[in-house]
């Protein structure tokens, strides 16, 4: 995808009107495309800067992120809220921190910033108005290039509609529509809910279902929460009457999304039954936002794309002409060179394709996770 293109993609997700919480995990891979970064993060803060959430593409483990608490964050030199004021101060909302050598060799630095491999941050500071609502960051490693002056103007020039789609606001009175499985992580628990292995990502999705806000203030607590939701999920294995299950799908609602959940039995090499479960963890996109993106991936000019938006959500020729202030015969020319484009022959093909495209783009994007985090 074009610069061009990925640019008024970022602008249309942040305009979809989505909880901040939701639209996050698929805004940061996105916004990453233009700003190259192995990671970025959001955080929430309130009126006294203190951080009330955050959402990181790399978490630190929950004892970890307790320990930064209580010896970091309101650290004078190197807390969060002492920080993050003098960003706020800043006559420029966005900069740069390169950590030298003397930084390297701090607690801090040892203890969080390595762990997540950040020696290069690129900061911007979101606001609601004039008030500060919080704070964007996106990690470079030792060996990355440095982020430069053009990062900084693609931050700046984007900050406007990142701090309007990421400004925290109630969850939606009735679920939003969900479409397709955008990632799938498994893990490996015990029956009482301990984890034995996982990748970071699938640690990452279990928080997010278990909890409903994570923060440095709350980690403490987060292993006690998750262990006991994890093992509410294997307890469902052994059935209503006690009797054995081998496989149990579910599907849960937490602020952060709508999450897949298939627990399974696993066996040992004889194939008897153990203490082991598997966990099968799915994280769904909105609708609105897959075929968002999927129409931002598909070539279609920027009126296209619109008309496209619309006839995946049913809309006739005569509405799409209402809704985008086109006179008829417009919207149907525009309806026949989507058709052409995407090579369709009527409107239920619409829909599919979109999605279709846009778990495209998803792959794509792991992909090029993949290839960063190899040669790093």
């Amino acid at each position: 995808m074009t610069r061009k293109r990925q640019l008024a993609l970022i602008r249309k997700l942040c305009g979809l009107g989505l909880p901040a919480q939701t639209l996050a995990p698929s805004l940061l891979p996105a916004l990453r495309t233009l700003i190259p970064s192995h990671s970025a993060a959001v955080f929430w803060v309130d009126d006294r800067f203190e951080m009330t959430g955050l959402y990181a593409e790399r978490l630190l483990p929950p004892t970890e992120m307790a320990a930064y608490y209580e010896k970091h964050y309101q650290d004078a030199a190197t807390g969060f809220p002492n920080a993050f004021h003098a960003r706020v101060a800043a006559s420029d909302p966005v900069s740069v921190r390169k950590l030298s050598k003397a930084d390297q060799a701090s607690d801090y630095f040892r203890e969080v910033l390595s762990r997540l491999d950040a020696h290069q941050i690129l900061y911007g500071v979101l606001r609601d108005g004039s008030r500060p609502i919080g704070q964007i960051s996106f990690y470079r490693g030792a060996r990355d290039p440095e982020f430069g002056r053009r990062d900084q103007e693609m931050l700046s020039g984007l900050l406007r509609y990142l701090s309007f789609g990421l400004r925290p606001q109630p969850s939606p009175a009735r679920p939003l529509a969900q479409a397709e499985v955008v990632e799938e992580w498994l893990g490996i628990v015990a029956k009482d809910g301990a984890a034995i292995i996982g990748p970071p990502n699938w640690s990452r999705l279990v928080r997010l279902l278990a909890m409903e806000k994570v923060a440095p203030r709350t980690a403490h607590d987060e292993l006690r929460v998750v262990t006991e939701f994890l093992r509410r999920i294997c307890a469902r294995l052994d059935g209503p009457a006690g009797a054995p299950i081998d496989q149990v799908d579910s599907q849960h609602d937490s602020p952060w999304g709508r999450f897949r959940i298939r627990a399974f039995r696993l066996p040992d090499g004889e194939g008897r039954a153990q203490d082991r479960v598997g966990l099968l963890i799915g994280r769904r996109e909105p609708r609105t936002l897959a075929l968002t993106r999927g129409a931002g991936a598909s070539g279609l000019s920027p009126q296209q794309r619109e008309v496209a938006l619309l006839l995946a959500d049913g809309k006739s020729n005569r509405e799409i002409a209402r809704t985008l202030a086109l006179r008829p015969n417009t919207a149907s020319y525009h309806v026949k060179q989507v058709f052409a484009r995407l090579q369709l022959h009527n409107r239920d093909e619409v829909e599919p394709v979109l999605l279709r495209l846009a778990h495209e783009g998803i792959v794509e994007l792991g992909r090029d996770d993949d290839d960063a985090r190899g040669a790093s």
